[in-house]
């Protein structure tokens, strides 16, 4: 529930979260500059609860992304980055779709990203329709495979 802090729902829920490069290097990078522990949040509000990452997206990502408004944190109106901005959900949606795709149809690496217990929930709710180049991939995957027989 949005607003809400403690503990996870199962003891299951408690894990490492693997990152790839392009997301670790900017939170290490982050925590460097803010002088941050490994204790505490990754990004504080002044009362050192957790900052609300609607306000975050509100306020300095959408400012970033869109080029409209001014970022609170930099106080500047930035260029438009080029990029459409979804949701962090879309985000979490796009990785399992991604890690489905770079593992030649691997559903069980995607349900171990997303951790759910039922692989059921990864096939039905988070992959998307593959793209065209991995329907073409796939596609000579097979004409190779009868090729051999």
């Amino acid at each position: 529930m949005r607003g809400n802090v403690g503990s996870p729902k199962t003891p299951e829920s408690i894990a490492a979260l693997p990152l790839i490069d392009q997301v670790r290097v900017p939170l290490e990078l982050w925590r460097r500059k803010s002088e941050n522990t490994k204790d505490g949040w990754v990004f504080p509000s002044r009362n050192d609860t957790p900052v609300d990452l609607h306000n975050l997206i509100a306020r300095v990502i959408k400012p970033h992304v869109e080029g409209k408004s001014e970022c609170e944190r930099c106080h500047k109106v930035p260029k438009k980055s080029g990029v459409e901005w979804k949701t962090l959900y879309a985000g979490r949606r796009g990785a399992c779709t991604a890690v489905i795709e770079a593992t030649g149809g691997n559903y069980a690496a995607a349900q171990a990203l997303l951790r759910h217990k039922s692989m059921k929930t990864t096939l039905d709710v988070y992959k998307k329709q593959i793209t065209p180049q991995s329907f073409r991939e796939g596609m000579k995957l097979l004409e190779e495979a009868a090729t051999k027989r």
